[in-house]
């Protein structure tokens, strides 16, 4: 790893505490909880979490839809809301749209 790759890593890294934590200010675990689950069928709203939960930034939109069980024309638009609200936020990579949500719940 070159000095500027690795300035950029570090760059990257404090940036993803500073946006958990700036997202801890103005959500709780309550109120992403219940934005993640907001007008899913009760049958849907685990399967939600765990698709939200896995916004680790590693997984494809393809890959987050099937832990959910949905398709990924369905939970594109989901994504969209989700980064609009601020609960997630899309991580630069090549190979496709990566997602990283603020914090567990």
């Amino acid at each position: 790893m070159t000095i500027t790759e690795e300035l950029l890593s570090r760059i990257s890294r404090q940036n993803e505490i500073i946006i958990s934590l700036l997202g801890r200010m103005v959500f709780d675990e309550m109120k992403v909880h219940d934005i993640v689950t907001y007008k899913k069928r009760t049958d849907f709203k685990e399967k939600y979490i765990e698709g939200y939960n896995a916004c680790d930034g590693s997984k494809i939109v393809s890959e987050i839809a099937e832990i959910i069980g949905v398709t990924q024309g369905t939970l594109s638009p989901i994504l969209q809301e989700w980064e609009d609200i601020g609960i997630i936020y899309e991580v630069q990579k090549v190979g496709g749209k990566f997602y990283k949500k603020i914090f567990p719940i």
